[in-house]
C-alpha cells in the first residue's frame, strides 16, 4: 500500500487540489479498509502546492506520507511568511492588521452562531474528506449556473463584477460551488430513507402560519406592543402606531414555520392567537396568527425535514469531536 500511495503523490505533482483529489479514488477502490485523506498547502513563496497524505488502517495509528520533488520549493523556505502576510484591510491609507482586527472582532465569541458555523463547516469538511463527493463537469456547470441564478448573476458582466467584488477567480468560484453543492448531495446521503418516517412523527411541527407580525430590534418595545394586543388593543390599530414611531418595521404580512412560534394557550397554535415576543435571528416579533396551513410532504417540507435530520446528524458528531481554540478567551470557547 504505501508503495503506490508513494507513487500516488508523486503523480499529483503540480494538479490542483480538486483533481488531486478525484485521482486519490483509484486508491480508495483498491483499499477500501484504510481511510485516506489528501492534505495541501499552497506556498505564498511561489505559489507551488505541498501534498501530505494521511493513512488510517486501524483504530491505533495514522501514518502520514509525503514527497518533493528535486526542484521544489526547499523546505527551509516553507512556512516562510512575507510582512504583507499579516495585512489585511486597507481603506483610504489605513492599514488594519490582523491582530487588530482580531480584538476588534473578539466580541463574536459571545455570538454562539458564529462559532457553531465555523465548527460545523470543520465537521463537514472532514465528512467530506474520508467520503468525497465528486461532480461531473456538466454537474458543476449546473451548479454554478443555480449559484448565478439564487443571486440574481444573470449576465456574464454582473457576474464578472460580482466576482472582483468578492476578490474570487473563476477557480475560487468553482470550488466555492462545489462546495455548496457537496454539502446538498451530503445532506441527501446523510438523510436518505428517514424523511417520511421523521415526517410522520413531527408532522405538526411543519404546519405553516400565516401571520401579521410587527418586528422590533428591541425587546422591550415587542413586549409592550403585545401587552397592549393581549389587554384588549386592536392589533392593527398597534401596528400603525408601530410602524409611523419607526419602533416596528419588516413586512406587516407573512409566514413562518410552527416549531418556531412556540404554542398558544390550548398547546397549540391557533387563528386569533397573540405570540410574542418571539426571537426571530436578531430581532424580536408581536404576531397575529390567522391561520394555520396542516403541512404536506411536498418538495418545499422534504428540504425543512432534511435540514433537521441534517442538524441533529452534525449535533451528534460534534458530541464525540475534539474542538480546539486557538483565538479568543479559552474559558469562552472551551465550552463551544
Amino acid at each position: 500500500m504505501l508503495d503506490r500511495a508513494r507513487e500516488f503523490l508523486r503523480s499529483i505533482q503540480g494538479l490542483e487540489p480538486g483533481r488531486a483529489r478525484e485521482a486519490l479514488g483509484e486508491l480508495r477502490e483498491r483499499y477500501p479498509e484504510a481511510v485516506f485523506r489528501l492534505l495541501w498547502q499552497r506556498e505564498e513563496y511561489d505559489g507551488s502546492l505541498h501534498y501530505d497524505l494521511l493513512i488510517k488502517e486501524s483504530e491505533h495509528g495514522t501514518v502520514s506520507l509525503s514527497w518533493c520533488p528535486d526542484r521544489a520549493l526547499p523546505w527551509p523556505l516553507r512556512g516562510v511568511h512575507r510582512a504583507s502576510e499579516l495585512l489585511l484591510l486597507r481603506v483610504n491609507g489605513v492599514d488594519m492588521q490582523i491582530p487588530d482586527a482580531i480584538a476588534q472582532l473578539d466580541f463574536l465569541w459571545d455570538e454562539a452562531r458564529l462559532t457553531d458555523r465555523l465548527v460545523t463547516a470543520c465537521l463537514l469538511q472532514e465528512e467530506l474528506y474520508e467520503s468525497p463527493i465528486a461532480f461531473s463537469e456538466a454537474e458543476l456547470q449546473e451548479a454554478v449556473d443555480a449559484f448565478r441564478r439564487a443571486r440574481g448573476l444573470v449576465t456574464a458582466q454582473v457576474t464578472r463584477e460580482w466576482m472582483e467584488l468578492h476578490s474570487l477567480s473563476v477557480r475560487d468560484l468553482e470550488e466555492l460551488v462545489a462546495g455548496e453543492a457537496a454539502v446538498a448531495r451530503l445532506r441527501d446521503r446523510v438523510t436518505a430513507g428517514q424523511v417520511e418516517s421523521y415526517f410522520a412523527e413531527h408532522r405538526g411541527e411543519f404546519d405553516r402560519v400565516r401571520v401579521a407580525r410587527l418586528v422590533y430590534s428591541d425587546q422591550t418595545h415587542a413586549r409592550r406592543a403585545a401587552e397592549q394586543v393581549l389587554d384588549g388593543a386592536d392589533f392593527y390599530a398597534v401596528a400603525e402606531r408601530e410602524f409611523l414611531t419607526g419602533r416596528a418595521s419588516g413586512d406587516l404580512f407573512g409566514d413562518l414555520p410552527a416549531d418556531e412560534l412556540g404554542q398558544g394557550e390550548k398547546g397549540v397554535v391557533e387563528a386569533g392567537d397573540v405570540l410574542g415576543p418571539i426571537p426571530l435571528g436578531d430581532e424580536f416579533a408581536v404576531l397575529k396568527v390567522l391561520s394555520v396551513e396542516t403541512a404536506a410532504l411536498d418538495d418545499r417540507t422534504r428540504q425543512r425535514v432534511g435540514r433537521v435530520l441534517f442538524d441533529e446528524w452534525i449535533a451528534e458528531r460534534r458530541k464525540s469531536a475534539k474542538i480546539e481554540w486557538f483565538w479568543g478567551n479559552t474559558a469562552r470557547t472551551d465550552s463551544l
